[in-house]
């Protein structure tokens, strides 16, 4: 009986399961497998998550990130090298727009 276990999941999210343990290490293997198999193919660099990539730092943050003044990175939001995000009446900048700044000057972040 094999049954989709994300779409049992959401039917029935309080459902306790019982599984050997025999079981669970071939389920682990065969996932293991499966990520190999996509890196593989999609090369060896695995994509950053999301929720990482969303980070917003506070202007000091960025600075401290870029080694820049507040003024400078008012002028790089101004010319369009970073884009702010509006949080309530306070700007933030996304860690991945830094990160992707600083890789094309050639540094690290």
């Amino acid at each position: 009986m094999t049954q989709d276990l994300i779409s049992l999941a959401e039917q029935y999210p309080g459902l306790t399961v019982q599984i050997k343990l025999d079981d669970l290490l071939k389920a682990g293997r065969t996932l293991t497998g499966e990520i190999l198999d996509y890196i593989a193919a999609h090369g060896a660099q695995a994509p950053v998550p999301a929720a990482q990539q969303d980070e917003l730092l506070t202007c000091e943050e960025a600075c401290r990130k870029l080694s820049v003044s507040n003024t400078t990175l008012w002028r790089m939001a101004q010319s369009g090298l970073l884009t702010p995000v509006k949080v309530g009446v306070q700007n933030r900048y996304r860690l991945s727009d830094i990160a992707e700044l600083i890789s094309k000057k050639g540094g690290r972040v």
